[in-house]
């Protein structure tokens, strides 16, 4: 996986100098972006599978392909935040952390930039051109944007929660639910227009948080029952959609979209099933360090286009025989094909930047963090303070 979940990167302990992570969540995390991978083809690809005429592929495509998407960017997330909690949030720290996967996210819009620019490719487009030279700023990937704007308010957000106590929390958390949780049950309310990207996020901390450091944990059989509630409610309004298909009204499956309250108990109770496992495998660790990637590279703007509208588009796979397992086998292909560059940017990146990794960082906190704390402060000897502070931070944290 990439710099982005590297820091927040799952553990158990095999002896006590030797930490690697749970292999078990490391699989989760592969199998997560993997339902992303098949969210995007039938979202970007030529044909809207919302106006497919109703039967089998088309439920598969609307509730499994679409609406998994939808649970794997709410696991994605969720292995992430859970592993947050478990630690003090700095600026500092996480500043760098965002510093750090800037570097892989130019790596890929600049390759790509550059890959799709020598072969003349009619789709890259001279604004996605422009954005690839600042592609976190410029939003190239909203999972990236909205995760590092996530990182530079949780020192913020961590300590605020903390500060607002048990009673407080659990309080905000069920305002929350009944706010945006209930009423993503409805059309074209706060469920599912103002809530979106780094305030998704937000939701979702505030929820996991409130778990982690106050409720008693869900047993197996709770769990589950999560789990089904979750698929149950998937499963009601796929019957719903069915009923207005045939009054020829296709409206798709409202109850995936971002951050409805089926999607996050599908979600994360997946993740709590696969966090009760304990095992490692150096396999399934190398090839999730490199998940990231594969959104990355795909759900580059040029990249949807050449892979889900000209290369393998749905109308020349639909009802064909075996069209879904075929849809499956490319898509396997892809994400191995994705997982095997990344290695090769793994490689170079090991030979070169990050040798010294996170050096250039220190020198401009180290230039900035005075000039930013006096202004906040006037005191000089309160910036000295807080540098001395930082350092002290950084250090404990292994870097």
């Amino acid at each position: 996986m990439s710099e982005l979940v590297k820091d927040e990167s799952t553990k158990m302990k095999i002896s006590s100098h030797r930490p690697v992570r749970n292999s078990s969540v490391e699989l989760l995390r592969i199998i997560a972006m993997f339902m992303i991978l098949a969210h995007h083809f039938a979202f970007h690809n030529g044909i809207d599978v919302n106006q497919l005429p109703l039967g089998p592929e088309k439920i598969f495509y609307e509730l499994v392909m679409l609406g998994g998407g939808k649970v794997g960017v709410v696991i994605f997330f969720s292995i992430s935040a859970w592993f947050l909690l478990d630690k003090t949030q700095h600026v500092k720290t996480n500043l760098r952390r965002v510093w750090i996967m800037e570097r892989e996210l130019l790596f890929w819009s600049l390759l790509l930039a550059l890959g799709y620019l020598a072969f003349d490719y009619p789709d890259l487009g001279i604004k996605q051109l422009i954005k690839s030279v600042a592609p976190l700023t410029m939003s190239v990937w909203w999972y990236a944007t909205a995760y590092a704007i996530f990182l530079a308010v949780l020192p913020f957000l961590q300590e605020g929660l903390r500060a607002l106590g048990r009673r407080m929390h659990l309080t905000l958390a069920m305002i929350m639910l009944v706010v945006w949780g209930l009423t993503s049950f409805i059309p074209k309310t706060l469920g599912n227009s103002a809530l979106q990207g780094v305030f998704g996020f937000f939701y979702l901390f505030v929820l996991i948080s409130a778990y982690k450091w106050y409720m008693k944990p869900l047993t197996l059989k709770h769990t589950w029952a999560m789990l089904g509630i979750g698929v149950g409610f998937f499963l009601l309004y796929t019957g719903a959609s069915v009923v207005l298909g045939l009054h020829g009204i296709n409206k798709g499956i409202f109850i995936s979209h971002d951050y409805s309250l089926p999607v996050i108990m599908i979600g994360f109770g997946m993740f709590l099933l696969f966090d009760r496992l304990n095992f490692h495998s150096r396999i399934i660790n190398r090839i999730a360090k490199s998940s990231f990637a594969v959104y990355l590279i795909t759900d580059y703007a040029a990249s949807e286009k050449l892979l889900w509208v000209r290369l393998f588009n749905l109308k020349d796979l639909y009802g064909q025989p075996f069209s879904i397992l075929r849809i499956y086998g490319i898509l396997l292909a892809i994400y191995a094909v994705c997982t095997l560059l990344d290695f090769v940017r793994q490689a170079l990146f090991a030979v070169t930047v990050d040798r010294n990794r996170g050096h250039w960082f220190e020198l401009l906190w180290g230039w900035t963090s005075p000039r930013v704390e006096r202004l906040v402060s006037g005191n000089g000897n309160d910036a000295s303070a807080m540098g001395q502070r930082e350092n002290q931070v950084q250090l404990q944290e292994n870097r």
